[in-house]
């Protein structure tokens, strides 16, 4: 049933997350010019994912799209002024724009992260709300 689908996208959205997790800690070891094109790369799946998004969120239920569309527009919005903001700053070679600049990105990556832990977390309320209201559905509906 749903409960099912909605457990095996969670699953997916986990081994997502230990797969970034993972590319993140083999990063420690390599040079700046790995480093630079492993970021565009994954800017590049960031990107397509958003991408995905918008064409999921559009073939799903028109009641809560516009809510998502809302949400997706503002997010994507502030990534393009983060991203901007950061291409603007790589291109400074002062020690001490450096220094700035790995502290943004770094406060740039833990907000994404917050902002993943938050949408995990109403994800998972979503999905049991719908497996509640599927289950009541079926009981008033002998």
């Amino acid at each position: 049933m749903a409960d099912n689908r909605l457990s095996e996208k969670f699953d997916a959205l986990s081994d997502r997350a230990k797969e970034s997790a993972n590319k993140l800690k083999a990063s420690a070891g390599r040079e700046k010019d790995q480093l630079k094109a492993d970021a565009a790369a994954a800017r590049e799946r960031a990107s397509s994912t958003a991408e995905e998004f918008k064409e999921k969120v559009g073939e799903a239920s028109d009641r809560a799209s516009s809510q998502w569309d809302e949400l997706r527009g503002k997010w994507k919005d502030h990534l393009a002024k983060v991203r901007s903001t950061i291409e603007a700053k790589k291109e400074e070679h002062e020690a001490k724009a450096a220094e700035r600049y790995a502290d943004d990105a770094e406060d740039y990556a833990v907000g994404a992260i917050l902002f993943a832990e938050s949408a995990i977390a109403e994800a998972e309320a979503a999905c049991l709300d719908a497996v509640y209201a599927r289950a009541n559905a079926v009981a008033l509906n002998p």
